[in-house]
């Protein structure tokens, strides 16, 4: 009897089987949830990984982005010349053009009675439109005054930020680079594997604050990014090979999507982080796979003798392998629910601890989802091996 003849079957024996104890059921649903979140997360860490640091990228409201062609990821500090930018800000169809500038190795920030920790400082004019984020660029007015910064509400407590009072926090004596700053508000950013914190402030403050920046000539004359918006987007490639003409040798030039995909291939492939939450996925997958062939194998034991009686009345294999496969199914669909329940309650505790970006979407989760009914039908077509072995005779 084939899958679609089960299925048609006025007895549910499959669901039946499962459910005949409630206690036991509930605990091999547990068991396939603790699976599903052993494998959320770790590519919810995997993935926390590269969104967070593609975070910045993607928060810029831009066509194009002008990087230094020795630059190989973000957090590189290699620079280009402001001069190479305005070559380009003379190129036709183009609607803005704006510098963003980068700091963090000669970016010490201390709060008075704890020690200088380094920070990403993110340097922008503030009279630019910048950022896609509403809230975020509307924050920029904020900076009114010399020495006035952003502060990152996500950055870690080790900094010794008052975050819970903006009072407290404004009263808080701290250093930038060995000069006073002040708070003017709060934005929401994210931590990632290299920068703690981030502070927002207006480029002419980076420029005061890191003299030694450029120690050839004046700080703000090498670039950490060119911020592009074209008058039309459907000439962004004619665009590109124009800027990239201009300076082959010493500028890459790339959509935000593009220069956060590349982010994403450096973390990935050349460094063993990826790797490491990789085996951390497919472990889980392994021990879901172990627990899941236990259930269905002691399932398929309790209930021999029926089994037997069926194999003697003359069902085949295709019946029995129908049979484990739909349990192994309720088993993938049912025990998933728990387990996204309980993942997505324990990344909201791990964004609010960590600061790191800890997001669920459609096909992340359908991801997990295709892993765990892989999983479950994996383990019923090993348990149903007992099935085929079993001799119906010496059951009775």
């Amino acid at each position: 009897m084939r899958l679609n003849s089960l299925l048609r079957y006025r007895t549910p024996i499959a669901w039946m089987n499962l459910v005949a104890d409630p206690r036991k059921f509930l605990w091999s649903l547990l068991g396939i949830a603790f699976a599903v979140l052993l494998m959320f997360v770790q590519n919810g860490f995997r993935n926390s990984l590269f969104d967070s640091n593609v975070r910045l990228i993607r928060l810029l409201d831009c066509d194009l982005i002008v990087v230094s062609s020795a630059r190989y990821n973000l957090a590189t500090e290699i620079r280009f010349d402001s001069k190479i930018l305005r070559r380009i800000s003379l190129l036709p169809n183009l609607q803005q053009v704006t510098p963003l500038y980068l700091e963090r190795l000669a970016s010490p920030i201390r709060v008075s009675g704890k020690p200088s920790r380094p920070i990403r400082v993110i340097a922008v004019n503030p009279q630019i439109e910048v950022f896609r984020d509403k809230a975020l660029q509307r924050s920029l007015a904020l900076l009114q005054r010399p020495k006035q910064v952003l502060l990152d509400q996500r950055s870690k407590k080790e900094y010794g930020f008052d975050l819970k009072s903006p009072e407290q926090l404004q009263a808080q004596h701290i250093e930038l680079a060995n000069r006073k700053i002040e708070i003017a508000g709060q934005i929401p950013i994210g931590t990632d594997f290299v920068h703690d914190g981030n502070l927002i402030l207006s480029a002419a403050d980076l420029g005061e604050l890191f003299p030694m920046r450029n120690p050839e000539g004046k700080p703000l004359e090498k670039i950490d990014l060119g911020l592009i918006r074209l008058t039309n987007r459907s000439q962004i490639e004619s665009v590109r090979q124009a800027i990239a003409e201009l300076a082959p040798e010493t500028i890459n030039v790339f959509t935000p999507e593009e220069l956060a995909a590349r982010d994403i291939r450096f973390w990935g492939s050349n460094t063993p982080i990826g790797i490491i939450f990789a085996i951390g996925t497919i472990m889980g997958l392994a021990v879901g796979t172990i627990i899941c062939y236990q259930i269905l194998y002691n399932d398929i034991s309790d209930h021999l003798p029926e089994f037997a009686t069926l194999k003697a009345m003359g069902y085949d294999r295709y019946y029995f392998v129908a049979l484990v496969l739909c349990q192994a199914i309720y088993l993938g669909c049912l025990g998933f629910i728990p387990g996204l329940i309980a993942t997505e309650l324990l990344f909201r505790l791990l964004t609010l601890f960590s600061g790191l970006i800890m997001e669920l979407n459609a096909v992340r989760i359908f991801s997990v989802f295709a892993l765990t009914l892989l999983m479950c039908c994996f383990s019923g077509l090993l348990a149903v091996r007992r099935l085929w072995a079993a001799d119906p005779a010496s059951l009775f």
